[in-house]
């Protein structure tokens, strides 16, 4: 019950925190925008060659393994880099101050090479769980399973990454104790914000329903109120890093 607690308070300031300072969701929207045009500068390339993926790595498998790299390499970037601005302009906003766009691009630029040696780290390890992959379904099981562990296990990186400028190989020496300490709050939170997402995503269902799928403008409709719901549970998400991190720290939550 104590979790249940100290995770809903989490979850409760997360949303004070980010309907005082609703121009966070700007970096959730950068952050889309260039992974979207990350891949597409990645695909459209291979595409216009005549080839696929498939094929290049059937015959060119180091240079799809050095291609793959690169494309989680800045991926993982670019969300982490925005990532930490939100958690940045959310510790700001819980010390009493008013966090501004150009204060969350300031402090993650501070940590840039931080960010980016943590970007190979995922990378690498986001490379090595989809080798991992097959087609049986107790090694999908296996895959699964490390990824969740590796998923909890770095959950605070980040928060250490911008708040305490730690470098990324430091702030993994508390993974374990991060898991064994945090696990439930992180559970509880996923499943909190999972469902907040349902339920918000509820109108633009009914929406559809109501206009029997067959309308463009309903469609339209729907997509963007299922967007903006992505884009708020994503950065209520960072927003809920910061704060069981700085509770960890002041040493409320255990």
């Amino acid at each position: 019950m104590n979790v249940f607690s100290q995770t809903f308070n989490a979850v409760q300031q997360s949303w004070k925190i980010l309907m005082a300072d609703k121009e966070l969701i700007v970096f959730p929207i950068l952050s889309g925008i260039l992974c979207l045009l990350v891949s597409a500068s990645f695909y459209f390339p291979v595409s216009a060659s005549g080839g696929d993926i498939g094929e290049l790595y059937t015959q060119n498998r180091a240079g799809f393994f050095v291609l793959a790299f690169l494309f989680y390499f800045f991926n993982y970037f670019l969300i982490t880099f925005f990532n930490c601005a939100v958690i940045a302009c959310a510790e700001i906003r819980m010390a009493g101050g008013d966090p501004t766009v150009g204060d969350g691009f300031k402090a993650s630029w501070a940590v840039v090479t931080f960010i980016a040696a943590w970007a190979m780290v995922e990378a690498t390890a986001g490379l090595a769980l989809k080798m991992l992959q097959g087609k049986g379904g107790r090694r999908n099981l296996i895959t699964g399973s490390l990824g969740t562990l590796w998923t909890m296990a770095s959950f605070f990186v980040a928060p250490r990454l911008v708040i305490d400028r730690t470098d990324p190989f430091t702030a993994l020496k508390s993974a374990w104790s991060d898991v064994k300490g945090n696990w439930g709050h992180q559970l509880v939170g996923g499943v909190s914000f999972g469902l907040l997402g349902f339920l918000a995503s509820i109108p633009a269902v009914l929406l559809l329903f109501a206009s029997g799928f067959a309308s463009l403008v309903a469609a339209v409709f729907a997509a963007i109120w299922v967007l903006l719901v992505a884009l708020m549970v994503s950065t209520l998400k960072s927003i809920f890093q910061a704060s069981l991190y700085l509770s960890m720290k002041n040493g409320s939550v255990s």
